[in-house]
């Protein structure tokens, strides 16, 4: 791909979060894509909650199709472009599925929202069972055809950090699958597909190995967080610009970083107690002032490794009428990631998005070839690492002043 650097924002809507199709607002949708819009973002990320998208196996909501157009209509109108996120499935914390595709059978990391109620199920074979393929061939077409020439649409995401829903058998099983899911999209929409991995794609073998999504990508994505690495620090501005530059090395095509963001706080930065799946873990929640000085380097930093674009996550922090609902009422740091607070106000973070996007900032390009060994994902975790330090060591020296070390107003005091 080419073109202008990608700025934009992941999207829930404050006030609905994931039961946003359930209780869909059209009114909301145009007022917070006008204040996406008035930031100077370009670009906003979707989910197709699976449940509420295809209900039954053979059958595709009527209501959401509708809705999703007034989504897609509403972006058009203001300027913006729009991903899809088919087959949602993971998302903060939770794995949101359909009743018919559970198991029954325990999720070894996540609880499930299904029906209403968590459950504590897992869901089914999705990448080999004759059912889900024939649920999953449905729902890509029914949207793939119904929007393959509407204005709005960027491009088509498969799916968001799909092996914490399930975790193919093997390399091959996931190969078969991307393939049978891009070709299956593309025989009904000739736009570009991509497919949101995450960064536990790069820190270990999950299956969904980079080499093999690349294949039946268009373009590759990262999902990237410094504050959930254990081998830096929270606010480290280098982290996630490093994840762009190791994902393009192993993939060789264009990388859009897809999601990163940072838990904020009006207060001091503190570490809290917040579920993880099914675990209660410490967590930070970061100033917002320093989490502003870090989205600065970190967006510059991804800019000039180069990436072709940056989408924050996420679009605004939650109501707290929504903080006694799954997931926000266990993962306490899931209320708060958003570029606006609860009440609309804009956080520093939002204003640094805001003026990248009006400077066009344009940062020297700074050229880092990795070596990158061939068996990469026999030891991916200790390769990681050591790519890491490579990567750091000819950044930082090229980056300064702009990207100098953040050491200093790092959260781990």
């Amino acid at each position: 791909m080419s073109g202008d650097f990608l700025l934009g924002v992941n999207y829930w809507p404050r006030r609905k979060a994931m039961y946003w199709w359930k209780e869909f607002d059209a009114r909301e949708v145009i007022e917070e894509f006008t204040q996406i819009r008035e930031l100077g973002l370009k670009l906003v990320r979707i989910f197709l909650l699976w449940e509420d998208f295809q209900p039954k196996p053979n059958t595709v909501s009527d209501s959401a199709i509708s809705n999703l157009g007034t989504v897609l209509d509403t972006a058009k109108e203001l300027g913006l472009m729009v991903i899809p996120t088919f087959f949602v499935g993971h998302m903060s914390g939770l794995n949101w599925l359909p009743k018919w595709l559970l198991s029954g059978r325990p999720h070894e990391r996540f609880l499930t929202f299904s029906d209403g109620r968590v459950v504590d199920s897992g869901a089914i074979n999705i990448y080999e069972n004759p059912l889900a393929l024939e649920s999953e061939k449905i729902l890509l077409e029914t949207v793939g055809r119904e929007f393959s020439s509407h204005g709005a649409v960027h491009s088509w995401d498969i799916s968001n950090e799909l092996d914490n829903v399930f975790i193919p058998r093997n390399p091959e099983v996931a190969r078969r699958w991307l393939s049978f899911v891009y070709r299956t999209l593309k025989s009904v929409s000739k736009k570009p597909v991509t497919f949101g991995i995450h960064q536990e794609d790069i820190e270990g073998d999950k299956h969904f190995r980079v080499p093999d999504v690349a294949k039946w990508n268009d373009y590759l994505c990262m999902h990237a967080y410094s504050v959930y690495t254990d081998f830096t620090e929270p606010l480290d501005p280098y982290f996630v610009p490093f994840t762009c530059v190791l994902t393009r090395e192993l993939g060789g095509k264009d990388v859009l970083m897809e999601e990163f963001g940072m838990p904020t706080t009006q207060g001091t930065t503190k570490r809290i107690k917040s579920a993880t799946g099914k675990r209660v873990m410490e967590h930070y929640l970061v100033n917002e002032k320093e989490a502003a000085r870090w989205l600065e380097k970190t967006l510059r930093l991804i800019k000039a490794v180069g990436s072709i674009g940056a989408v924050y996550w996420n679009f605004s922090d939650y109501y707290p009428a929504l903080w006694r609902r799954p997931p926000f009422d266990r993962a306490i740091h899931e209320r708060f990631f958003g570029l606006f607070r609860e009440d609309g106000s804009p956080k520093p973070g939002a204003l640094v998005m805001k003026k990248f996007a009006e400077e066009q900032c344009d940062p020297e390009g700074i050229g880092v070839k990795l070596n990158v060994p061939d068996d990469y994902y026999s030891n991916p975790k200790e390769n990681m690492k050591k790519l890491y330090l490579q990567f750091r060591g000819v950044v930082e020296h090229d980056s300064e002043p702009w990207g100098s070390s953040n050491r200093h107003d790092s959260a781990r005091g």
